[in-house]
């Protein structure tokens, strides 16, 4: 039986997982649609949503490494492979824009986290820019319930990378075999608890958990994690 009470901190992921990511993107897909004249363009709502769930703009949006820089030949190049004949840094712009305007919780969420405060260290851990996820969970209401926040834009590390999550503990004051993460990416929320030897729950809203890694639970939604807070005593 799952005991959430051996754990003294609680990180979450944030998109997909306290935040409903999805919605955010498509948001920002209308209001690049709207704003750059592609209305007219046939599935130009899914092309769109298409690109910005690709590498091209996750690892930007992630600062990673790796991420492409936007007014560059190699990013044109990316937009025109996926047929977005456009401007990529004011294409970029809508997107975070439009992110910044959306910070929607998922639904049960905030009862959670209400329920958690005071009983763990609760933190997000989430690849992103600063001012763009900040103000998110501004406008979602969960950040008075958050101890810590680390964000891959600000400290330089991305998840995978283990290091964001030994940071995060760092911040929390609280050892591995303490520590609980909950996220919805086998790749990146799974890769970075199981290189940190952080114990994982794995949020999979379509029930798929086909995925391997190691994970201490298996959730459809965030807010069933809910269900076991009363072993925490």
């Amino acid at each position: 039986m799952f005991d959430i009470g051996k754990y003294a901190t609680v990180l979450f992921d944030l998109d997909g997982t306290l935040l409903d990511y999805r919605s955010a993107q498509e948001h920002s897909a209308s209001l690049i649609i709207r704003e750059m004249g592609l209305a007219d363009v046939p599935g130009s709502m899914d092309m769109v949503l298409d690109f910005l769930g690709g590498r091209a703009v996750q690892d930007l949006e992630a600062c990673k490494p790796s991420a492409i820089e936007p007014s560059s030949g190699e990013m044109r190049q990316a937009f025109r492979r996926a047929g977005l004949e456009v401007d990529p840094p004011k294409f970029l712009d809508l997107y975070f824009r439009g992110l910044e305007e959306h910070g929607e919780p998922l639904p049960g969420v905030p009862d959670l986290l209400r329920r958690m405060k005071g009983r763990y260290a609760i933190g997000v851990v989430t690849n992103g820019p600063g001012i763009v996820q900040r103000r998110r969970l501004q406008l979602s209401g969960l950040m008075e319930y958050l101890d810590l926040l680390v964000i891959s834009c600000e400290v330089g590390r991305a998840k995978p990378d283990p290091e964001i999550l030994r940071l995060a503990m760092k911040l929390a004051g609280s050892e591995t075999f303490s520590t609980l993460f909950a996220g919805d990416s086998a790749g990146s929320d799974m890769g970075a608890a199981n290189a940190a030897g952080v114990d994982f729950v794995f949020i999979q809203p379509q029930g798929d958990f086909t995925a391997p890694g190691p994970r201490v639970l298996e959730l459809v939604r965030t807010a069933e994690l809910t269900g076991y807070l009363g072993a925490s005593g």
